[in-house]
């Protein structure tokens, strides 16, 4: 395994090792060559036991959605493996990956912008039966009510549109699509960023519900800390194509190692006032560096307020601070 593995779980259903996305830089109309590569995930490594929530959390540009996609080959990695179950997924070709999707499944951050608009609720929910060759109607529809049941929708729903429902209402049935072929993984892109806070709680509740009742693993991506904190078992922290720091949810939330984690959770404002009044503020400078020439050494050094010379000379190592507590820097502490 490499250095950047996870701590692995006994009933591990996703191992993702080494995985890289390189997306290349061109040059030239006519004779077209590479000049460079923007690594958008480069060496990420991570394991999620089946039936666990796997929070992965950083700002915008890290590389959070690539590497969800990645690992649905929804983006072709270009180095490192993806492992469901006993299956490498990297090396799945053509029909045999189609197949191989109906156990792995997504649910996008938009959920207006993912649903077909010509397709009313029973066709978007048939469509993934009909290309996994479920082509039954009574089934189709059968399935179609089990799932809509599911997801606290009435099955008089069936032949309304997307466009009459609202933000939540719209999420459900994406979230009730992907479970139309019962996957053992659902990658959440950011699932309630784009619902009103009164929403959320519900389907951040109706997720957790699900979990219990169809036995699912996620992999939930978002930049909102209290969602993951309210849905994760395990969460990473990435941070320009890397992940920084990983650990249990509660250990990462109470006893952050990492400055950019201690960053990101000075940010999360607190409903004490007296303890919002008197807590510290970590403020980064600059720009998240572009992926395409990280910064030397350790990537987080530009922006670091506790940079050394070494972090811009060495890659700090991939440790165990704590068990099952990992971090990629230096220096041991912070306070």
């Amino acid at each position: 395994m490499s250095a950047e593995t996870s701590t692995p779980t006994s009933t591990a259903l996703l191992e993702v090792e080494d995985l890289e996305v390189h997306f290349p830089i061109r040059s030239g109309v006519i004779f077209e060559r590479t000049i460079g590569a923007v690594r958008a995930v480069d060496g990420v490594s991570l394991s999620i036991g089946a039936g666990q929530t796997y929070g992965l959390v950083g700002e915008s540009g890290c590389g959070k959605t690539t590497l969800g996609r990645a690992v649905l080959r929804l983006e072709e990695p270009t180095g490192g493996s993806v492992h469901l179950g006993d299956t490498d997924v990297t090396a799945l070709r053509s029909e045999n990956l189609r197949r191989f999707r109906s156990r792995m499944q997504m649910v996008f951050q938009d959920p207006l912008g993912s649903l077909n608009p010509r397709h009313n609720v029973e066709m978007l929910l048939a469509e993934p039966l009909r290309v996994h060759r479920i082509n039954d109607r009574a089934e189709q529809r059968r399935l179609a009510e089990e799932t809509l049941d599911a997801v606290g929708l009435p099955t008089s729903v069936l032949e309304r549109y997307p466009h009459e429902f609202s933000g939540g209402q719209r999420q459900r049935l994406g979230i009730a699509r992907a479970l139309m072929l019962r996957p053992d993984l659902i990658v959440c892109d950011e699932p309630v960023s784009a619902l009103d806070v009164s929403i959320q709680a519900q389907v951040m509740n109706l997720l957790d519900e699900l979990q219990g009742e169809f036995g699912l693993t996620y992999m939930v991506i978002a930049h909102d800390l209290a969602v993951v904190r309210h849905l994760s078992d395990r969460v990473g922290v990435m941070y320009l194509g890397k992940i920084v720091e990983e650990a249990d949810s509660e250990e990462i939330y109470e006893n952050p190692r990492h400055p950019y984690t201690k960053a990101l959770l000075s940010a999360v404002p607190q409903p004490d006032p007296e303890v919002e009044a008197s807590r510290e503020r970590i403020i980064l400078k600059g720009d998240l560096p572009s992926p395409a020439n990280p910064p030397s050494g350790c990537r987080f050094r530009t922006r670091c307020p506790w940079a050394q010379d070494i972090c811009a000379e060495e890659t700090p190592v991939w440790r165990e601070v704590a068990e099952g507590h990992k971090v990629a820097c230096h220096f041991d502490r912070f306070d």
